[in-house]
């Protein structure tokens, strides 16, 4: 909010929206189970993952304005979301069939924007708060960006104790995150045939 305003800008800035995220799940973690807000916490915490997922691009990566497919995909923000969706599979929190997927193709997209001198590509410098969109379509992307180094490290870090935790597996064409290991090899959806 700015002081002395009475309107203010309303852009969905992927960064902001993951470090919203991320203090959720850190809340989340110490809070106790029988706190009685612990529901609406969740709550917040599950409509969230529900609204940013559904903005994941085909590449993996989120947007630097996340409702706007015309800004750039940025790389700080999408480790952030990795890390949140693995954490809160693996923490029982959402449901690992439906973010189990998103979160791995995050992962993949993340992993390919680490060059081969170990610098992350493609995170955006610092950024304030502005009142147009502008300001957050031609915010630089830097290697130097120290801030997309900890996301990146936290978001490797957890998909391997999702993938130690969980069993992926393809079923048709997709991939599935089971909780249990699957010893079929029969798609998950299938129309039976007649005799």
């Amino acid at each position: 909010m700015v002081e002395s305003s009475s309107d203010h800008p309303a852009f969905c800035w992927a960064r902001a929206n993951g470090w919203a995220m991320l203090t959720a799940c850190e809340l989340l973690d110490v809070l106790p189970e029988n706190y009685p807000q612990r529901d609406k916490v969740m709550a917040y915490f599950r409509a969230h993952v529900r609204g940013v997922t559904a903005l994941q691009s085909g590449e993996g990566l989120w947007h630097q304005l996340l409702d706007r497919n015309d800004s750039y995909l940025e790389t700080s923000a999408t480790a952030i979301y990795v890390y949140c969706l693995a954490h809160a599979i693996c923490k029982g929190w959402i449901d690992p069939i439906a973010y189990g997927p998103v979160a791995q193709l995050g992962w993949n997209a993340v992993s390919g924007k680490i060059n081969a001198e170990g610098q992350v590509e493609g995170t955006c410098v610092g950024t304030g708060m502005a009142f147009d969109p502008a300001f957050y379509y031609y915010r630089p992307v830097n290697v130097y960006a120290a801030h997309g180094y900890g996301p990146v490290i936290w978001a490797g870090a957890e998909m391997i104790r999702l993938l130690k935790t969980l069993h992926p597996k393809m079923n048709d064409s997709a991939l599935q995150y089971y909780t249990t290991k699957q010893a079929t090899a029969a798609p998950i959806f299938s129309v039976p045939t007649a005799e």
